[in-house]
């Protein structure tokens, strides 16, 4: 008896399964513009490719290294994050499912190493970041009577429970060269080094009574865990011309170098006429994680003390592949049913863009407004594929200031993050008598931005 063909249709399960297989507690797994770097970068949305001034060019445009009037030592922080993800009416009307989560969270240090390269227009930089991380945590019950059930299902009652933890960090370390021609033009590579690690489990359990009187209960607990290691490279070119500086940028897809993968499952089914049994470990299986070729710009317009920055960057699409690839597991009852153990993914393209404010307020003092988008690579024409993807398009917005003390600048900031979306298909399955019923995800975070740069001028 596989997840694959469960008889029970328990309403909080249905969803249930739809939130854990597809929600991260910081929405990350499909996106690709939550985490910003660099202090001023990240005040500024990452919306900097055309005009990025600090180490930061590292990561956002490695052209601008050369370019850039502050290559200081530099460390920002998301100093803590409040996030939640709910998925309203995701057990039928009324019952909302979720997840709340805080945390501290490091995300970018970068510095250089020589700025004499090549009769010195050369320069090498190193930098390290979390291209994603979070936590994913849910659990629930609920209990239904035979009114609050489909008819079809059969069902006098149903009580059911679902559990849910995932981890997933995604990190980078880089080495960078730009290399300037002239005053006004620059080229750059940084080359990355990745190591992609995530673990989840899934307990769920329903126990049902059939309009007969009959009992039965389905056990599913199913866990998988990999790491991945693969490398990238980053190109990009930037120009300076006054008040106007742009830049556009170019990242490979990654190149797999190793990986390693576990996957457990133990599914059952007993009932006055049903008993199912599957369970199996697998280990040392080869695991693969992918991420896409993108293409950004961006420019920016200095006007007396304000500047505007704006960028746009598109991320292709990422055809399904296998992440963890088991082996055939068969079920001890009925015996020789045959199921394939594995965990796959696919993601589609998409674009995401920004546009912030940067304004000095006096010698010492700046102020930033900025405004991004960070849509999900998950849409309705995708299977949710288990490795915990949000189907909402994120908005951010964020204010903050940066100061100057002696040879080291202190950025702080706050950002607000939100975002909705209706599930389709889990409305229509969920939809009886209300027309107007719908089963919707909502997304909302606030996080406090802390950085600072050592030797600045």
């Amino acid at each position: 008896m596989t997840a694959r063909h469960r008889s029970g249709l328990l309403t909080f399960m249905v969803g249930g399964a739809a939130l854990v297989g597809a929600t991260p507690g910081s929405a990350q797994d499909a996106h690709y513009w939550t985490l910003q770097y660099g202090p001023r970068s990240s005040l500024l949305g990452g919306a900097v490719i055309g005009s990025v001034d600090d180490v930061s060019a590292t990561f956002y445009n490695p052209g601008a290294v050369s370019l850039a009037s502050d290559l200081a030592f530099a460390v920002s922080t998301d100093v803590f994050e409040y996030s939640v993800v709910s998925l309203e009416d995701g057990g039928g009307n009324g019952v909302d499912l979720g997840t709340a989560k805080t945390g501290l969270r490091p995300s970018f240090v970068a510095g250089t190493i020589t700025r004499s390269l090549f009769g010195g227009e050369g320069i090498l930089a190193y930098s390290a970041l979390t291209r994603s991380r979070g936590t994913q945590d849910l659990a629930g019950a609920v209990f239904l009577t035979a009114d609050e059930i489909p008819p079809e299902a059969g069902l006098d009652d149903a009580v059911g429970s679902v559990d849910f933890t995932g981890r997933f960090n995604d990190f980078w370390g880089g080495l960078s060269y730009s290399h300037g021609l002239g005053e006004h033009f620059g080229l750059g590579v940084t080359w990355y080094g990745a190591v992609r690690s995530q673990n989840r489990q899934q307990q769920s359990i329903a126990q049902f009574v059939d309009t007969d009187g009959s009992g039965r209960t389905e056990i599913d607990n199913a866990s998988g865990k990999y790491t991945d290691i693969r490398t990238l490279f980053k190109f990009g070119a930037s120009f300076r011309a006054g008040s106007i500086s742009g830049g556009a940028t170019l990242t490979t897809p990654s190149i797999h170098i190793s990986g390693n993968g576990e996957l457990r499952v133990n599914q059952s089914a007993i009932g006055a006429d049903t008993t199912a049994l599957l369970a199996g470990i697998q280990t040392d299986l080869p695991a693969e994680y992918r991420s896409p070729l993108s293409i950004g710009g961006g420019l920016a317009w200095r006007v007396g003390p304000a500047r505007v920055h704006g960028s746009v960057e598109w991320f292709d699409k990422v055809d399904r592949y296998v992440v963890i690839q088991g082996d055939s597991l068969y079920a001890q009852e009925p015996e020789g049913e045959g199921f394939v153990l594995d965990a796959v993914h696919e993601q589609t393209a998409v674009t995401n863009w920004g546009v912030g404010l940067e304004y000095a307020i006096s010698k010492a003092f700046t102020g930033y407004l900025s405004y991004f988008t960070d849509n999900s690579t998950l849409d309705e024409d995708l299977e949710r594929t288990g490795l915990s993807i949000l189907p909402i398009d994120i908005q951010t917005l964020t204010v903050g200031t940066d100061f100057v003390l002696r040879s080291a600048r202190l950025t702080l900031g706050i950002g607000y993050g939100w975002g909705s979306e209706i599930d389709r298909g889990l409305t229509d399955l969920l939809k009886r008598e209300d027309e107007d019923f719908e089963a919707t995800y909502v997304y909302r975070s606030v996080k406090l931005l802390f950085g600072f740069e050592i030797g600045v001028g």
